[in-house]
């Protein structure tokens, strides 16, 4: 008929994307079936499964459409903040200073000592070290949810964690993300389990991987006087202000370092706020940020199109906030101070860089998952496996992400 477009399927080619289907359904069964054991050992290696599916995706679509980004960068994966770290590695603070006080001491200490100071070996070092600490991560995580929770929410909880785009990106590539996230989950499960000695260990590593480390201190600051309010917890209160007073040791510790390497405890946020990053934090900032993005216009380095993904990431750590009231009180406060300073600040390029590291809001995702329909749960991650696929496509080329 004129107008109508007629579309021939054979019998056989409805065959063949049917056998494909029920392939790529067999495929994905075993690892579900292996991940719903709910051991250790088989979320790390589910997780291994996911970041693989990216990575070699990425590479491939990349020898296809952008074969000269590879060649140009074999190590693709220590691009942008992985050249800072190295050379802070291996030049010390000397290295483009002042800028590279921006960046603080841990992980290229970390770089330092497993490279054994060689250059050749730190691009490769780095991206292992961040990798290995994603794992960690997801370990503490795995452990941390029943003591929240329920353990029946763990392993969607941990799901969340594996699939979310940005963070699957982070955790693959040289960024602190993958660092913070173990020292700072670690950090609260001991707290959670009375290890108080080990929780201000990660507490401080923490301080010392990112300026938002010493949040911590909000978490562990609200969840003693909660519990001492709320349950009569005396016997913990002495030694949670032992492990509060040790953290704030720690501040003061990284600020004393600046002052001796630098002569200025206060130059990171002052480098921060230079010409290079202007990235400034103010209260006026807040509400600017929040008009500008229900406006839809720019703001700052972030173009257009990722206003929408800062709206949604907001919403969902608010979402966040108001979900963990009444499950954990200090969670919901240290996701809702931490909301606050990131849109509190006069640059927002790394906005979905800083959601992902509140770790509070795998918790929530975790909830918003299926509990005995998992075939959702795979439709889900299998979509954000995609776009993780696509972001790190972009990473590759050489564009900077977030």
């Amino acid at each position: 008929m004129p107008g109508c477009i007629t579309l021939h399927v054979s019998g056989e080619q409805v065959s063949y994307y049917s056998a494909v289907a029920r392939r790529a359904k067999a495929l994905l069964q075993r690892p579900l079936q292996y991940y719903l054991k709910d051991r250790p050992l088989n979320t790390v290696v589910v997780y291994a499964f996911v970041k693989a599916i990216v990575l070699l995706s990425a590479v491939l679509l990349s020898l296809r459409y952008q074969p000269s980004a590879l060649v140009k960068n074999p190590v693709f994966l220590a691009n942008w903040d992985g050249g800072w770290y190295r050379g802070i590695a291996y030049q010390g603070y000397a290295y483009r200073y002042p800028l590279s006080a921006a960046f603080r001491p841990m992980y290229p200490l970390l770089i330092k000592i497993f490279s054994a100071n060689q250059p050749a070996l730190m691009p490769w070092v780095e991206v292992l070290i961040s990798n290995a600490f994603s794992f960690l991560g997801l370990y503490f995580l795995y452990k941390l949810v029943p003591l929240i929770l329920d353990e029946k929410y763990r392993l969607r909880v941990c799901f969340a964690y594996m699939v979310f785009p940005v963070l699957l990106v982070c955790n693959l590539v040289s960024y602190t993300e993958p660092i913070f996230l173990a020292f700072t989950i670690g950090a609260y499960y001991y707290w959670k389990r009375a290890k108080f000695g080990y929780a201000a260990l990660l507490a401080i590593f923490s301080i010392f991987t990112r300026e938002v480390g010493a949040l911590i201190l909000v978490i562990f600051l609200v969840d003693m006087l909660y519990g001492y309010v709320a349950h009569r917890e005396r016997s913990r209160v002495i030694p949670e202000l032992i492990v509060i007073a040790i953290t704030c040791v720690g501040v003061a510790t990284l600020y004393l370092f600046y002052s001796y390497r630098f002569g200025n405890p206060f130059i990171s946020s002052q480098v921060q706020a230079s010409p290079e990053w202007y990235n400034t934090s103010s209260v006026a900032n807040i509400l600017h940020n929040v008009v500008n993005a229900l406006a839809g216009l720019r703001l700052g380095l972030v173009n257009y199109s990722a206003v929408p993904i800062i709206l949604i990431d907001a919403l969902a750590v608010l979402a966040t906030v108001l979900f963990l009231l009444r499950r954990d009180l200090a969670l919901s406060a240290y996701s809702f101070v931490s909301l606050v300073l990131f849109l509190s600040l006069s640059n927002l390029g790394g906005f979905m860089r800083f959601v992902a590291a509140i770790f509070p809001i795998y918790l929530f995702f975790g909830l918003m998952l299926s509990d005995d329909d998992w075939k959702k749960n795979i439709t889900v991650g299998v979509i954000a496996v995609v776009i993780a696929v696509q972001n790190m496509y972009i990473w590759i080329s050489g564009v900077w992400l977030y």
